[in-house]
């Protein structure tokens, strides 16, 4: 068997990774650019990293891709959607507990008014901005997976009545107060109910512009909407709309539905917004954590065990 590697792991990683390979008698080998990796695609059946559609079309023997990723709506494409013997397997859950602090970073900031505060230190200026307590109020969470759950984990220290839905967890974790469905009703319910509202589901054509005008109209004129999951899950002008008319109190988003977000955004200009370039899930053991995860599911899928994490191609997650 062959692993095509497509990823920016070190020597040492890779060398690792060819020690796990070579346990059950496969050869791995690792492609810093597109033309090697279309060398080595049409004897490999396993990907590991980047799989871009003309690799994958290169390689007739492929029966496994391990991505990088956890949402997969800039990777699913038509063609290996359709391949029904090949599976997907993402890093789902990997990043969730920096992508929470990533949320909670924006809410504080939001609440506490610490970017009215810098701005002031900058002009030398005595003065801040809001300052909301957010101990026993209630968050809301739409979708409570791996992201949820660790948000949800943060908002205990804060005493907080924690309301999620989900469109396939049913079991409700001890730590939340109510779990339903992901129906619009029930949407709806969460949002005119919670004072932070927090984005933690993937993007799907399901939820795509899930959050538009008429969502938040629901919301309390002091709530904070938080996305640091997917772009184009908020409708960024029906956003922007709310956030001039005093709709809601503020937002702060990680991802943009255009990313890089182009200078013409009307998101720049946005009152009461706070914007950073897709972080969330960045840590300094990120490196560490992708390595780890890739080398344990390769040897899961060379002892003939089925990967973690095989995702739905159709659903997108």
């Amino acid at each position: 068997m062959q692993i095509l590697v497509q990823y920016p792991f070190t020597e040492e990683q890779i060398a690792q990774l060819r020690q796990v390979a070579a346990r059950y008698g496969s050869e791995l080998f690792h492609a810093t650019d597109e033309e090697t990796a279309l060398r080595h695609a049409p004897e490999c059946e396993v990907i590991l990293g980047a799989f871009p559609p003309a690799v994958c079309a290169a390689a007739p023997k492929l029966r496994w891709i391990q991505s990088f990723s956890t949402g997969m709506d800039k990777f699913l494409f038509p063609a290996i959607i359709e391949r029904d013997e090949v599976m997907i397997s993402n890093v789902a859950g990997l990043y969730a507990s920096q992508g929470a602090e990533h949320a909670w970073a924006l809410l504080l900031a939001l609440s506490r008014g610490i970017t009215q505060s810098w701005d002031n230190q900058k002009a030398k200026k005595w003065g801040g901005g809001s300052n909301v307590e957010l101990s026993g109020t209630t968050l809301g969470l739409v979708g409570l997976g791996g992201f949820g759950i660790e948000m949800a984990k943060r908002a205990q220290g804060y005493n907080m009545t924690i309301l999620a839905i989900d469109a396939m967890r049913t079991e409700k974790p001890d730590l939340v107060a109510e779990l339903k469905p992901a129906t619009r009703e029930n949407l709806h319910d969460l949002l005119r109910r919670s004072d932070v509202v927090m984005m933690a589901c993937p993007l799907t054509k399901e939820t795509y512009h899930l959050i538009s005008t008429e969502d938040l109209a629901q919301m309390k004129p002091s709530a904070y909407l938080i996305n640091v999951t997917r772009g184009g899950i908020i409708d960024e002008p029906a956003l922007v709309a709310a956030l001039q008319a005093g709709q809601i109190a503020g937002a702060g988003l990680d991802v943009t539905e255009k990313e890089p977000l182009p200078a013409d955004s009307p998101l720049w200009d946005a009152p009461n917004l706070i914007l950073t370039p897709h972080r969330a899930g960045a840590s300094q053991h990120r490196p560490r954590m992708v390595f780890e995860f890739f080398r344990q599911n390769l040897e899961r899928y060379l002892k003939g065990e089925r990967p973690l994490n095989v995702v739905d191609k159709r659903k997108g997650y």
